[in-house]
């Protein structure tokens, strides 16, 4: 059995994206009361990697719901959510480099914790957990071919 292209693409845009909106509204709501919003227009809005770490989260959480199988409901968590940390891991320090920082590692390390107190990380844990229970899938040829050999 094998997750289905339509809900594999649909479970990757609705964990990245509902997170990074979490991220960027929670942290909307901290520069709220200072009115300093030029800082969250240049991490969030502005910001060209953005959109490269939303179209690298969904590109690698699509292939990862649709070239493993489908996994018990508690592993699903763990292997995206790691997917998901390491598309942001490597985004941010790609950013840092592309920047000239001497330690993009540590930077990419810094925007991590950052998603953990924006929450952007926690709310694609939630998702990830939620989304799962609603994947679509499918037989493949192979467990079809099983099927009618066992007479099914």
């Amino acid at each position: 059995m094998t997750v289905t292209w339509r809900s594999a693409v649909s479970y990757a845009l609705t964990v990245t994206v509902l997170s990074f909106l979490t991220g960027a509204a929670v942290d909307l709501a901290w520069q709220a009361p200072f009115g300093d919003f030029g800082l969250w227009v240049s991490v969030w809005a502005g910001n060209p990697w953005s959109a490269v770490f939303v179209g690298a989260a969904a590109t690698v959480l699509t292939l990862t719901r649709r070239l493993t199988g489908p996994l018990p409901v508690w592993r699903v968590p763990l292997i995206d959510g790691s997917a998901y940390l390491v598309v942001l891991l490597v985004c941010a320090g790609l950013e840092s480099w592309a920047y000239g920082d001497e330690a993009p590692a540590d930077s990419a390390f810094a925007m991590a914790s950052f998603a953990l107190l924006t929450l952007q990380l926690p709310s694609a844990w939630l998702l990830i957990v939620w989304r799962a229970r609603h994947l679509d899938t499918v037989l493949t040829r192979a467990a079809l071919r099983a099927a009618r050999a066992d007479g099914r």
